[in-house]
């Protein structure tokens, strides 16, 4: 047993030698997920529980190849996210002339937020053919607010950082030439932090945050950079 993994170990070696490793690559990807959040955030008797929306984003990134299996890659993202969930907002705190003093009250059916990513990642190959490449990586994301939407009124903005994902991924590369690989990656956010929205309360809480998960895919194309 011990020789099979001493042998599969050599043929691995041999294949990742064999090929020549580009140091810069860059990727353009799409990004559908799955965004998963509770029905409603504010009601204290109302049944609570977790479905999901559809979402999608775009992401570029940089990727410097420290080895043969090690990788680091630093990037920017963007996606409007929506979260279809019942939330009581503080109407009265709207900026002129969307503030309405008597709807105190007032309740969203719809949360849709606008977001910069920022992330930065470690990642490794463990197989390596001659078309085909397979990876895991890890992604620390800092995720910037540029503005809510709450389902009626205009967009407000917000400008500032929202929390961070930590996103473990499971991805394959196929190489279509000598400089464009197809790519996709699956990944969940195991930890994704979201502050407190002033503007969104509960009947124990104010503020609340709108907390989620995601699951999401990652498409795309990579090309090698001389």
């Amino acid at each position: 047993m011990r020789q099979i993994f001493i042998l599969l170990i050599l043929t691995e070696s041999f294949i990742a030698s064999a090929q020549k490793i580009e140091k810069w690559q860059i990727s353009f990807q799409v990004q559908p997920e799955l965004t998963f959040h509770k029905n409603q955030y504010s009601f204290r008797w109302r049944n609570t529980y977790t479905k999901n929306t559809f979402n999608i984003g775009l992401s570029s990134s940089l990727q410097y190849n420290l080895s043969n299996i090690i990788f680091v890659e630093g990037g920017v993202g963007y996606i409007s996210r929506k979260i279809n969930a019942t939330v009581f907002v503080h109407h009265d705190l709207y900026p002129p002339p969307y503030t309405a003093y008597n709807r105190f009250l007032y309740t969203t059916n719809k949360i849709s937020q606008r977001i910069i990513q920022l992330p930065i990642g470690i990642g490794a190959y463990f197989l390596r053919l001659k078309k085909i490449n397979t990876f895991v990586k890890g992604n620390i994301i800092s995720n910037f607010l540029l503005n809510v939407k709450y389902e009626h009124p205009p967009g407000f903005k917000k400008n500032y950082w929202l929390g961070y994902s930590i996103n473990p991924a499971l991805g394959i590369e196929y190489k279509i030439s000598k400089k464009i690989i197809l790519s996709a990656s699956i990944a969940y956010s195991v930890i994704n932090t979201v502050t407190e929205d002033p503007y969104l309360f509960s009947q124990d809480e104010d503020p609340i945050s709108v907390p989620h998960s995601y699951l999401q895919l990652s498409a795309g194309i990579k090309m090698n950079l001389k």
